[in-house]
Parts: structure tokens; sequence; C-alpha cells
């Protein structure tokens, strides 16, 4: 008998999980330029609820939202990906986005500054609360198998970003996502995986790639 009742709330979930990050995100390109300076502090406001969530239901660990220790045991493996990767990335960028190369340091200074301490905390460590933490607690165990929760979690944030109207938001968010979700299944830290997020989100921004992914560029 328990097991009949669960049938139907976990399908209730899974319906829950396509339509909350798998249909209406695509939705919102349709609505992209009136949400354009919007996008922030409705992060922030989804953020906040996924973390009543978890703190009131007790699915996570509180520590793991908050432990700064996660990020020293965890530090060598994101830079060991990390740098090699942002070379290539950099020099690539510098080839065929010439104009847009080191931009922002460049020509905006303080705005480049403001980006790099506000980004991490204002934008990375919330979406990583809802995509991340809030996904994994809630609908992880719709999906059994890691490569499929990775894949599927990664695949919903690179849907996230449609509404940017660009390609290069949505493969870079796709392949971020896909990262973000192993390291988080890897490590059960919140910090760490919003460490990690938030030092790819500065890199991109300081190279010029982060151009694609500002909210500016949907006009």
């Amino acid at each position: 008998m328990a097991e009949t009742d669960q049938r139907p709330r976990g399908l209730l979930r899974l319906l829950e999980c396509l339509v909350g990050f798998f249909v209406l995100p695509p939705c919102l390109y349709l609505v992209r330029r009136q949400l354009a300076f919007r996008l922030l502090p409705i992060v922030i406001l989804l953020a906040v609820g996924c973390g009543l969530y978890l703190v009131r239901t007790e699915e996570v660990d509180r520590r793991t939202l908050c432990s700064p220790a996660d990020i020293r045991r965890h530090l060598r493996g994101i830079l060991a990906l990390f740098l090699p990767a942002a070379l290539s990335i950099a020099a690539l960028t510098a080839l065929f986005i010439r104009p847009r190369f080191l931009a922002l340091p460049l020509h905006a200074p303080w705005t480049w500054i403001a980006v790099m301490l506000l980004y991490p905390v204002l934008a990375a460590y919330p979406q990583e609360l809802i995509f991340r933490a809030f996904f994994f607690a809630r609908y992880g165990s719709l999906f059994p198998n890691p490569i499929v929760l990775v894949a599927v979690n990664g695949l919903s944030f690179g849907l996230a970003h449609l509404l940017y109207g660009n390609w290069i938001a949505v493969v870079l968010s796709t392949l971020g996502g896909f990262l973000f979700a192993y390291r988080y299944l890897q490590t059960g830290s919140l910090l760490a995986v919003s460490l990690e997020h938030g030092l790819w989100g500065d890199f991109l921004f300081t190279v010029g790639v982060g151009w694609y992914l500002y909210s500016g560029a949907i006009h």
C-alpha cells in the first residue's frame, strides 16, 4: 500500500521538476526583454524560497550550505580543472572575439571590480542554491543513476539561459551545469560548488565572454 501511495507522489514530483526546470525556463525566452534587468532580484527571491524549503524540511544538513571547511578540502580539484580550461578559453576569446577580449577590466575597471566582488555572492551562490542544493534534495531521488542526474541537472541549467537569446550562453551554461552538478554530487558542498561557479563567472566576465551572459545583452 505504501509503495502504491509513493508512485503518484513520485509522478507528481517528476511533473513538478519537468515544468519548473524544463518547460518554464524556455518559455521565459518569450518575455526576455521584460525580464532583462529583473533577473537578479528574481533569482535571489527564488533562492531565498529554496533555502527556506531546505532548512524547514531538513532535507540537507545545514552545515553543507555554509561550511568554509569544504572549500579548503576541494580547492585543489577545482583549480586543477579551471586553470588549463581557462587558459584555453582566454586564447580562443583573444583569437575569435578580439573586440571583447579584456574589455571590461580595461575600459570599465570599477565595474569590473564590482562584478568580481558581487557575482560570486549575488549570482553564483543563489543559482547553486536553486539548481544544485534544492534540485538534488527535491528531485535527486527521481534519477538514481548519477550520470543521468548530472546530465539532467546540467541540461536544466543550460535551458534556463535560453532567455539570453544566444547560443554561446546556452552552450557555456550547459557545460557549466554538468561541471557544477558533478562537483556537487562529488562534494555535497554548496560553498565549494558556488566558489567554482563564481570563479568561472568572474573569469568569463574578465576575458569578455561574460557579455553573452549579461542581462544588457538581451536587448
